[in-house]
């Protein structure tokens, strides 16, 4: 991990852990973390794994991929189960670096780097758009909307009015980045010390986008008595981060897809009114942006006693704050209709400080004691966590000026504010009892007791237990003599895990909203009442998994790891759809089941030849199969997306696309008449042709499967699952060698047996002003009868039907990060008082192989519109010193 110059921590588990789907959210800077999935998706609402920093809860995002010494990942329910309530999605298990006895030592690293979007669609310039549009028009029953001499005038490329702009282009572009880290070092023999400071200056591939963060960590560890009976540690972190990317950002990304024929700017050089109303483009120039600032402090104190030989007592102390301010500005500016008329847009500033506190108190008791051939550990604990969350906002209208982004520079009579606040708490007791007997035979139970205050009383607590054992079968006297192997263990364990992660911090509770308006004698008053229904019988979702698997160790240097596991989640919180007539949003319910089972592996070499080459190579692959099978409220089947038993979580849902219908299909007016414009021609469908109650279909239409072979589809006897956003495979490679200070070093990483769904901005013919995929030139005409693009319509009715016409296979294969770097030999650098220089050159997302024709393939679950913020290709030069 310390050779890639990784901008956000959760990146490194990419294709690197086999069990672990880590995808990359976006390449927008500040948010391009991982969503972490650990064997899959189990529940209905968070399925992020519960992170532990030094053994506190937090982000992986806050942790500065330089400052980790290490990262564990446990899967199984039986590791799992000791950290309770959110680790029923798995648990990451982060240790930052530490110092220790000796010298001062000192660590420069830094890269300079360049960012490019790794993929966008191509789509149709103003020739192409223009002439297609003719077509659709006449298509639909109209006459055709542009002129010879209109289309001529996109053509020339001379009038800004007139343009052939690729808003790609306008909006997205490359990007500089640089990255600063400063590790400090040493100690003792009674104080070790490690501190740790860095600097990230990233900017946007799309306009208005930066992101700016300093950060420091500190790591202090004291002993004290006779034989260092007392550890005292405390870790100091924080960092600020400021975030700047367009105010309407969502609409800064869908004007990025924009038609080639909207002028950008009149002749005059002012902003022109897209079919007069905005200009995002414009207005993040003229200052729409919006700045926030996050302050996250995270302080820990650690004190541990050795009573007794074997027997100690450790107390623990945890604070976290995240404190964050949102400037959220419109700018002030006019803009000019394409009839010459203009309209001015008033500026106004929104400002949101929230601020978020999480404590955490844990005792432990820790015992170990080893007689004979006998070893046993014990523990005993007792934690509690409270959660305080609060926030207020902020707004005026009229400012003086585009510059000064103060509230107070508004003007008063516009101003509106609100507030908000929640607290949630837990409180657990756990214990865990670990024996091995000569090595070889390993046991361990664990059981813990957790309370949450979402649930209503009576429905608070939730006892989790888990077990888990281990035989290292090449302890045995029966295999001690096969030479080719180090070590053969064979391992199960079961357990039963608990998750309590929905958004209403309140679930349990009545709960009585200010703002409510009663009639009393003809007056209307202002009074509460309760707006939201509350299920005080909600209880603790419950996640029980089942895993067998072996670790081998072969002598030749080859490694193997191999698991088999059956995860079942029982009680899934899911909010209940109610009818409307009750006008109150709707509560959370225990829904139904969901099971994750499959199987995952490991394999890795390493050696070192005679002429002094280092080679490493390492794969890994999972394969995991996501079912829903058990709903206790009803199915939700709506697309794009469904919940239905059977198939997997949020599930594509649509019809099945089936062909395209041809003019063989149908009958028409005077068949034998050829030169009736085919536009123009009166079709009547064949018998035995299936129909769609949608529409009365024509030639160029999408055909759809009919699966209750009725001859008529429709929503509710032939819509079907027709695709998944969880890969059935996914794999990771690395590769590396090293040989007389040079080193190379390769990943890759891909999925496989996943589906993407581009739908309505460049994907669905002329859709609200967007352009359209170049793909489309393709379509379908009597000329060119196609069966896998329809023909182009003004019509929606026809072409924005949910269906796998619109989905993708969103499988690829991705080369994560090439490097290649020169460490300098310590001879040459030792009169400089260095101890070792590297340096090196890299690039992330350096090419990705895929079928997908939208944007990058690596999608979020919620993605399926054409407008995104983009992955990208980053290319760096860095140094790595040590002093």
């Amino acid at each position: 991990m310390e050779s890639r110059p990784l901008t956000n921590s959760g990146q490194a588990l990419q294709g690197t852990v086999s069990g672990v789907y880590a995808l990359q959210s976006s390449g927008k800077p500040g948010d391009d973390g991982a969503v972490i999935d650990i064997r899959g998706v189990g529940t209905f609402g968070d399925n992020s794994p519960l992170v532990l920093i030094d053994g506190f809860p937090g982000r992986i995002s806050d942790v500065n991929p330089n400052d980790i010494q290490s990262i564990s990942v446990l899967k199984d329910a039986a590791s799992s189960s000791i950290y309770g309530s959110r680790a029923a999605n798995g648990v990451i298990l982060i240790t930052t670096k530490k110092g220790s006895s000796g010298n001062l030592r000192v660590n420069y690293t830094s890269y300079f780097g360049k960012q490019s979007p790794t993929r966008l669609p191509k789509v149709l310039n103003s020739v192409q758009y223009t002439t297609l549009y003719n077509e659709a028009a006449i298509n639909s029953g109209n006459s055709a909307t542009y002129s010879d001499a209109t289309i001529a005038k996109y053509a020339a490329h001379n009038d800004p009015m007139f343009p052939d702009i690729d808003y790609f282009k306008v909006y997205y572009g490359d990007a500089n980045m640089q990255n600063h880290r400063l590790n400090l070092s040493g100690g003792s023999d009674n104080v070790n010390f490690a501190l740790m400071l860095g600097h990230l200056n990233q900017d946007g591939v799309l306009v208005g986008t930066n992101y700016k963060k300093t950060d420091f960590r500190s790591n202090i560890d004291a002993y004290f008595l006779k034989d260092k009976k007392l550890r005292i540690s405390a870790k100091l972190a924080g960092n600020l981060g400021v975030k700047n990317e367009p105010t309407d950002l969502w609409n800064a990304e869908w004007y990025a897809t924009l038609a080639p024929i909207h002028p950008l700017k009149n002749a005059q050089g002012q902003w022109v009114a897209v079919n007069g109303e905005r200009n995002f483009y414009g207005e993040i120039q003229e200052g729409s942006t919006s700045i926030n600032k996050r302050y996250n402090f995270s302080g820990q104190i650690e004190g541990e006693y050795k009573i007794l030989p074997g027997l100690s007592a450790q107390v623990t102390y945890g604070y976290n704050v995240i404190s964050s301010n949102v400037n959220a500005f419109h700018a002030n500016l006019t803009l000019y209709k394409q009839d010459g008329n203009s309209f001015p847009l008033a500026s106004n500033l929104n400002v949101t400080n929230e601020t978020d506190v999480q404590t955490m108190l844990t005792s432990l008791l820790k015992y170990n004691k080893s007689f004979g051939k006998h070893d046993i550990t014990l523990l005993a604990g007792y934690s509690e966590e409270e959660f305080t969350y609060d926030w207020q906002s902020g707004y005026r209208a009229n400012f003086v000026n585009n510059t000064q982004r103060v509230l107070n520079l508004g003007d008063a009579a516009t101003q509106t504010n609100n507030s908000g606040a929640y607290d949630l708490g837990l409180r657990s007791f756990f214990g865990r009892i670990n024996y091995a007997f000569a090595g070889k035979y390993l046991l361990e139970a664990n059981l813990r007791r957790d309370g949450s205050s979402r649930f209503a009383k009576g429905h608070q607590w939730g006892t989790f237990p888990s077990f888990s054992g281990g035989w290292v079968m090449s302890k045995e006297r029966f295999m001690q003599n096969l030479s080719w192997l180090n070590m053969f263990k064979l391992r199960g364990s079961w357990g039963r895990l608990g998750n309590q992660n929905i958004s209403n911090y309140y679930n349990g509770s009545d709960i009585l909203s200010s703002g409510q308006n009663y009639s009393l004698g003809g007056t209307l008053y202002s009074g509460v009442a309760i707006t939201s229904m509350t299920n005080k019988d909600l209880t603790w979702e419950t996640a029980q998994q089942f895993n067998l698997g072996t670790d081998i160790s072969l002598k030749n240097n080859i490694d193997i790891t191999f698991d088999y596991f059956n995860k079942k989640t029982k009680n899934l919180l899911l909010v209940q759809q109610i009818p409307l007539t009750m006008a109150q949003s709707a509560p959370y319910a225990n829904a139904g089941e969901v099971q994750n089972k499959g199987i995952e592996g490991s394999i890795n070499y390493r050696t070192q030849f005679a002429n002094g080459i280092k080679l490493r190579v390492g794969f890994n692959a999972s394969h995991i199969i996501n079912r829903i099978t058990k709903m206790n409220v009803a199915e939700q089947l709506t697309s794009p997306k469904a919940i239905k038993v059977g198939a997997a979580i949020n599930s594509f849902y649509g019809y099945q696309m089936d062909g395209i219908y041809q003019i063989s299909d149908f009958t028409w007016q005077n068949n034998s008449d050829p030169s009736i414009p085919y536009a123009s021609r009166n079709y009547t469908i064949k018998p035995g042709v299936v129909q769609v109650t949608n529409y009365t279909a024509r030639p160029g239409d999408i055909k759809y499967k009919d699966f209750s072979g009725d001859g008529m589809v429709d929503m509710t006897n032939d819509r079907r699952i027709i695709g998944s956003q969880f890969p059935d495979l996914t794999y990771g490679f690395n590769f590396s060698v090293e040989w007389k200070g040079f080193d190379l070093g390769c990943f890759l990483q891909g999925v496989q047996g996943i589906q993407g769904y581009t739908y309505y901005e460049i994907a669905t013919p002329f859709s609200g002003f967007a352009n359209m995929g170049s793909w489309w030139l393709n379509r379908w005409t009597p000329e060119n009868p196609s069966q896998t693009l329809p023909s182009l319509s003004l019509d929606g009715v026809r072409n924005n039907i949910h269906s796998s016409f619109y989905m993708d296979n969103a499988s690829y294969l991705r080369m994560k990060n090439i490097e290649l770097g020169y460490s300098i030999s310590p001879k040459v650098l030792s009169k400089a008082g260095i101890k070792s220089l590297r340096i090196y050159g890299n690039m992330q997302n350096a090419f990705t192989i895929t079928k997908f024709k939208g944007f990058d393939p690596e999608q979020t679950v919620d993605q399926v519109r054409a407008q995104a913020f983009p992955q990208v290709r980053v290319t760096t030069v860095g140094v790595n010193v040590n002093f």
